[in-house]
Formats: structure tokens, sequence, C-alpha cells
């Protein structure tokens, strides 16, 4: 069994820490607060945009470090913050512990790549964000790159799941997008995310052959304006329909996960219409 590192125990990182805990590996998981993460998981209090609450919290002799830590603003200032200097942090401590994990594994996110057009995205797609998100990201991925450890970076889409509920709430109160043009939107659910980062370590364990960056969503990019008629439908009592605000407009392009499913990976959720049925059926709906 391995030991490893959750930098960031929130509802993705969380919910890793305790699937891995739960096949026997020893299992650490940082976080702000001192809440205790779950079952078989030691949890560790600190901040990693703070390097003085970091010192003497890293184990050793780790075999994997999962950094999937999630600012608590969204801001430029927030962003630099934990994802570039709090990555830093935590490179920069395994170094100084002289700990040499088999794999350092980043979750980051699409919003790296900054195509309007509807064209299709993977991961040999150039990364040229113009939002300081995307951005930031990047930044966080070049530190990790320049470094000597071994890595893989996973870029995840639009994640839902039980308790992220956007387009079901946006539907509900009966927005609505034209079918003309295109908006082409992406998304991954959460538990395919805690699997297809579990599956990483898995694949490394087992000696198979790791890309360093992996696009995570799921196998059918649909339009905005196909998804919330259909949770529209799903849901039947929705408000009269009105325009999506500006703001739920942001991308337009389609990802692929055909590196991804190269690997061996099997989705639990291969489209919107599984993960959002089963969620709407806990809503009661």
């Amino acid at each position: 069994m391995s030991r490893i590192l959750i930098v960031g125990s929130g509802d993705i990182g969380g919910g890793l820490a305790k699937s891995l805990a739960a096949k026997g590996h020893s299992v650490w998981g940082m976080r702000r607060s001192e809440a205790a993460i779950g079952d078989g998981v030691t949890t560790l209090s600190a901040d990693v945009s703070d390097m003085e609450s970091l010192i003497g919290k890293i184990p050793d002799a780790l075999d994997y470090v999962v950094y999937s830590i999630a600012s608590p603003e969204f801001s430029e200032e927030g962003y630099d913050l934990y994802y570039v200097h709090g990555l830093v942090h935590i490179l920069a401590l395994l170094k100084q512990q002289h700990i040499h994990p088999k794999r350092v594994i980043f979750v980051s996110s699409t919003s790296t790549y900054p195509q309007h057009d509807g064209s299709w995205v993977d991961e040999t797609t150039p990364a040229e964000p113009t939002a300081f998100a995307g951005r930031k990201m990047l930044e966080a991925e070049s530190k990790l790159a320049e470094s000597d450890f071994a890595h893989t970076i996973v870029r995840f889409s639009g994640i839902y799941g039980p308790g992220r509920t956007r387009l079901i709430n946006q539907a509900k109160t009966g927005s609505h997008c034209d079918p003309e043009p295109e908006l082409w939107t992406n998304r991954i659910h959460r538990d395919d995310c805690i699997g297809v980062l579990e599956f990483i370590i898995e694949q490394d364990l087992a000696g198979k052959s790791l890309d360093n960056l992996y696009i995570g969503t799921d196998c059918q990019p649909t339009t905005l304006f196909e998804i919330l008629e259909w949770l529209k439908d799903r849901i039947s009592d929705v408000e009269p329909d009105h325009d999506v605000p500006e703001a739920s407009r942001r991308g337009n392009k389609r990802l692929s996960n055909k590196r991804l499913l190269a690997a061996g990976y099997q989705f639990k959720y291969e489209h919107y219409q599984q993960g959002y049925d089963e969620i709407l059926t806990e809503m009661g709906y």
C-alpha cells in the first residue's frame, strides 16, 4: 500500500482521500479547517498560501501527492496565492525534506483553453488563456513541469454532481439559450473526477505508462440549448423562459477525452443525462 498526501481535501480531494483510505492506503488530507475528512484519513490543518502553517505538516516517505485545492476567492490574487504559490510551497517542502514521490498529480482546469468558436480541443491544442483563471492555472502547471518531480496534470471541465446544481437552478428558473449559434459546453461528474485521479495512481502503481497531461471531461460535449431544454423537460415544473445571463455564456469549445479513454479509464457517467437524472431523482424530481 502507498503513502499518499492529498493537498486540498474538499469535495473532490476529500472524496479521493476517503476512497484511497478505504482501499488500505495510508492517506493524509490537508485542508484549511480542522474538520475531520473521514475514516482512515489523517487530517492536516494548514493553509497552502502560508508557508509557516505548512512547516512540519508534510509526512515523510510519500509515494504520491495530489494537489487539488480550491481558491477561497475568485480573483487573480486568490488564484495566484492558492494555485501558484501554494503549489510552489508544497514542492519546496518536498525537496527540503528529501521526499521523492513517484508522482505529483495537479488538478487543473480547461479554462486554460480560450477557444470560443466551437472547435474541438485536446491535449495537443496550445493552451493560450486570456482570462486570469486560465493564466494562473497554466502558470501553476508550468511550476510543476519545471520541477524535478514526475507529474501528471489533469484539466477538468465543468464539474457537476451533488451540491453542484447551477444548471439545474438555471433550468428551474426558465433560463433559455437560442439553438443558433451553437454554444458548446463540457462537463464531468464529481465522482468521475475522483475516479480519474484514483485511476492515475492505480495505473502508476501497476507500472503503466502515463502522459503528463489529460483532459478530464465526459464523452459528450453538449450545447447549452440542449442541456437546458433537457433539464426543463425532466423537471417539468419550471418558470417561463428568459435569456441566460451573459456570465453563463463563457467559453464555446468541444473537449476530447480520447487520451483518457485510450489509457483505459471507464466513466461512471459518460454523458450529462446519466448524471443529472440521478441528481434530479435524489432531489425529488
